[in-house]
Order: C-alpha cells, then sequence, then structure tokens
C-alpha cells in the first residue's frame, strides 16, 4: 500500500482542471500493458514511495497483471497526452468493511492540478458501493507530500506504523470512515 501524489493547489487546480479534457476509468481486460507502463513508470520516478520494486514488476507477466487488477478495482487516468495516473484498491481478506486504498501514482507533470483527488474519489466511492465503511493505506514516513495529501482529503494517521520489509521503512497507517458509521 504505497502512494506518490499530488496534493492539489489552492490556486492553480482550477485552473488546471478546467483546462485539462481527463477522464478516469476503471481498467478492464486488455488494459496489462497499460498498468504495467504505468507502475514502472512510478516506481521509477518514485521508488521509495511503493512497497514494491521496479524489478519485481518488471518481471510481472500479462497473467499477473490479470490477477493484480482482479481482486478489487484499478483506476486509470487518462488525458490527451496518455494515461497519467493510477490507484487501485482491494477489500481486507479478514474483514469485508475495510478496503485498502494503493498504488496511487501521479504523473510529476500533473500534480497539484487534482489528479490525486479524483483518483482517491473513484476509490472512496467504489468502497462506499461495495458497502464499505473504511478505508485505509500506508504512507512511508518522511513522504510528507502524499500524507498531506491525504490529510486534506479526510484520511487520519492511526499511531499505528509498520517495517516495510524490504527496505526497513517505517509505514504509517491512515485511515477514512465513509459514510454511515
Amino acid at each position: 500500500m504505497d502512494a506518490a501524489v499530488d496534493q492539489g493547489s489552492e490556486s492553480g487546480a482550477d485552473l488546471n482542471r478546467m483546462s485539462v479534457a481527463r477522464s478516469l476509468r476503471r481498467a478492464v481486460p486488455g488494459d496489462e500493458p497499460l498498468l504495467r507502463e504505468l507502475r514502472l513508470q512510478a516506481l521509477s520516478e518514485a521508488p521509495d514511495a511503493f512497497g514494491s520494486t521496479y524489478d519485481r514488476e518488471l518481471a510481472r507477466t500479462p497473467s499477473d497483471w490479470r490477477r493484480w487488477m482482479s481482486p478489487g478495482v484499478t483506476f486509470i487516468l487518462d488525458e490527451p497526452a496518455g494515461a497519467r495516473g493510477m490507484v487501485a484498491a482491494v477489500r481486507d481478506e479478514t474483514d469485508l468493511a475495510v478496503v485498502h486504498l494503493m498504488a496511487m501514482w501521479v504523473h510529476p507533470a500533473i500534480r497539484g492540478s487534482g489528479a490525486a483527488d479524483e483518483l482517491a474519489a473513484a476509490v472512496l466511492a467504489w468502497a462506499e458501493v461495495e458497502g464499505a465503511g473504511l478505508v485505509r493505506l500506508k504512507v512511508i514516513d518522511g513522504n510528507d507530500r502524499a500524507r498531506r495529501f491525504y490529510e486534506r482529503i479526510g484520511f487520519h494517521p492511526t499511531g499505528h506504523e509498520s517495517v516495510r520489509e524490504r527496505d526497513g521503512r517505517i509505514e504509517i497507517l491512515m485511515e477514512r470512515y465513509l459514510p454511515g458509521l
């Protein structure tokens, strides 16, 4: 569960949103090469923000990418210049009232434009439709931009931290309750 996001800007976000034609869509079978491309871009640009590694994702097969999409949902943010962001979500294996937001990434060229808000809103809406009452995520300690973004959209640190196995970095658990709880 990982993230490299934009925080949005009070001054420029609305202008950027109005001037850029973009769409948000759910990934479907056939999107495996695009998901691979986005994930590799994310890991190249912000390798410390994610739980996985470039080499691990590079080694995935098309069937691995299909399985990556299947347990939950993946959203892709498209612009005229191409796919520029993604986010995934999956239900907790033991508590179906919990959804985990993960793999959030926004291309650096559109950070501050509200793109992360759109991606996160898609996951929150999906979680509500699925009947979840809580969305959780992990953010690396020191990724202040991502943490501020998540706090701005209603997530709060739980006080629980874990050590990421691959490199010993501290992950901060954050959560947001959904309406109805």
